[in-house]
């Protein structure tokens, strides 16, 4: 157990160091994410499916409800003000939206963790959902943190 948490430690921050060449207060658009890494973009694809399996718990896991609902939140946010104001939404825009609306996800997955079975479909899940979101944050609360400063101060 020690050695794969090492191991996702060290991709997580590996996918962090490539991720920090896209700045807080850069554009979070097409053309940002096209100039990542590949390997930050299969992160992010995976990330973005495992955020979409919810659906398969949403039913019966009421930490799958919170997981899904805030990556559902905080992305029609970020396209909503994309599309709806033609404004350009920020990196550290989105980090501070996953914050936000990702928290209170982990935070029931942790309350409800007893409705975890070792290996089964939820608890791989779930477990995924950990992995994903420490390595996000480890950006995000960053970024979020520059664009408040940002903000604040213009």
């Amino acid at each position: 157990m020690y050695d794969q948490l090492t191991i996702v430690a060290a991709v997580a921050n590996d996918i962090s160091a490539s991720a920090a060449k896209l700045t807080a207060l850069d554009e979070w658009n097409t053309v940002a994410r096209d100039a990542l890494p590949t390997h930050v973009r299969i992160w992010l694809g995976m990330m973005f499916l495992n955020n979409l399996a919810a659906l398969a718990f949403v039913w019966r896991r009421v930490a799958a409800r919170w997981v899904f609902g805030g990556f559902l939140v905080s992305h029609v946010l970020v396209i909503g003000g994309y599309w709806g104001s033609g404004t350009p939404i920020l990196a550290g825009q989105v980090s501070l939206f996953h914050i936000i609306f990702w928290t209170p996800g982990i935070v029931a997955l942790v309350v409800k963790r007893s409705e975890m079975r070792p290996w089964s479909a939820y608890s791989v899940w779930a477990t995924l959902v950990f992995v994903f979101y420490a390595g996000s944050m480890s950006i995000d609360i960053r970024d979020a943190a520059v664009f408040l400063t940002h903000i604040l101060s213009s």
